[in-house]
């Protein structure tokens, strides 16, 4: 995870005009996009597996969008019924968030100000 924000940074300095947040979400869900395929992978060849709390977990860290991907292209754990449930339950939350940030992007962006001044 900490390479992933220093991923972040870095990719902010040479193109500053996207905000650092955006970088990591956009490198979080490309590694869980991998992970889960890795996973999927290793399933196919009975090799060891990533653990479902792992999987979850870059879920939570804001890779939810990969995962969804994964599980689409791959038709990874479509027959994991409390796996999809959990999957589903994180989509709707980071979905809703991204939604509230977004409708209240003005009101954050002035409190954020204000803590600074």
């Amino acid at each position: 995870m900490f390479s992933l924000v220093a991923l972040s940074f870095m990719l902010n300095n040479f193109i500053p005009s996207i905000p650092v947040i955006l970088w990591y979400l956009a490198s979080i869900n490309i590694f869980t996009f991998l992970v889960f395929l890795i996973d999927k992978y290793h399933s196919v060849k009975k090799r060891k597996r990533v653990p479902e709390i792992s999987l979850h977990f870059f879920s939570i860290a804001g890779g939810v969008f990969g995962a969804f991907l994964a599980i689409l292209v791959a038709k990874h754990k479509i027959r994991k019924k409390l796996f999809l449930s959990v999957q589903g339950l994180i989509g709707i939350v980071w979905t809703i968030s991204i939604f509230y940030v977004l409708a209240n992007l003005e009101s954050i962006q002035n409190a954020l100000q204000s803590l600074n001044d």
